[in-house]
């Protein structure tokens, strides 16, 4: 099987040429990972096609709850619900993110083989508005390394400055899209990687294909601040949707701030002038400017000035 091919010499390439400490935890966190599904392309699709249709809205999906040390492989297969997503139907999972955590870091590695799920990640706030989505442009493709196969990955950061903000990103859905299904990822040949990790020269073959598909396995890792070690790109609020990896989205609308979350920054930005903690408000107006609020800024001008 060509996945246990990669995955056999790229451990003897790491061998050789040794480890580095984000090199040992990967392959630690992929020592019980199962190998990609093995389904054809036109089964899966034809799978997909004649799926019933789980739910009406993304309020209505099924989210499991996990914790700040979830760690697992995800099974997104015909056994999964479907949805009709904007960007196509879609067989998917979806999370509740841990409520009571502050920042924390997501790692996300789709396992790859003859056939991929090339995914797409939303994330939503409290009350289930789009806050990023995530596309072919923020999964990347890695070769093979040490027990974790070959895979597209992307890592992504949910901040929570306060437990209690409603703007905070509370909900993900993994699932893929009509324009994922149309492509296709490259893939480096086992024989290619045993060479560049003895120093000689690749052979001149071809790569092997991962046609993609609607079903497959995605890693997901949560880890924590403090213990996240190199950190993932900055959390990006809902004004600058699909930025989190470097893509953008600009025909996408900021949805508007809600009544609650526009109380709730005014209540605070006053109790830290209360305390005389400037520097709290500040980072308070900043925050709402990012998820919708750029009036909070004036306010706290305002406030300063009244002061």
């Amino acid at each position: 099987m060509p996945y246990i091919k990669t995955t056999g010499l790229a451990l003897l390439g790491v061998l050789l040429t040794g480890c580095s400490n984000d090199a040992l935890r990967r392959v630690d966190a992929f020592a019980q990972t199962p190998a990609p599904i093995a389904t054809s392309q036109g089964a899966a699709l034809a799978a997909l096609a004649a799926a019933p249709l789980c739910c009406a809205s993304l309020r209505e999906l099924p989210y499991t709850p996990i914790g700040p040390d979830f760690s697992a492989s995800v099974q997104i297969d015909r056994h999964a619900p479907a949805f009709q997503f904007d960007s196509g139907k879609s067989f998917f999972r979806a999370f509740a993110l841990p409520h009571n955590s502050r920042s924390f870091e997501i790692r996300l590695y789709s396992q790859a083989g003859d056939t991929v799920l090339a995914p797409n990640a939303m994330l939503l706030d409290s009350q289930f508005r789009v806050t990023r989505l995530l596309g072919a442009d923020d999964f990347t493709y890695v070769p093979a390394q040490g027990l974790k196969g070959d895979s597209l990955d992307a890592r992504l950061r949910v901040d929570r400055l306060y437990l209690d903000n409603p703007g905070n990103e509370s909900y993900l859905i993994l699932y893929t899209s009509d324009a994922q299904l149309a492509g296709k990822t490259l893939m480096e040949h086992p024989a290619k990687a045993y060479a560049k990790a003895r120093g000689t020269q690749p052979p001149n073959i071809p790569d092997p294909v991962a046609l993609h598909v609607p079903e497959g396995v995605i890693k997901m890792v949560l880890i924590e601040d403090g213990s996240a070690g190199q950190q993932a790109n900055s959390y990006v609020p809902p004004r600058s949707i699909g930025r989190e990896m470097g893509n953008e989205l600009p025909s996408v609308p900021a949805p508007a701030v809600l009544p609650e979350t526009q109380a709730y920054y005014r209540q605070a930005i006053d109790a830290a002038l209360a305390s005389k903690d400037l520097e709290r408000a500040l980072r308070l107006a900043d925050e709402a400017a990012r998820v919708g609020d750029p009036s909070a800024k004036a306010y706290l001008l305002e406030r300063i000035q009244i002061k």
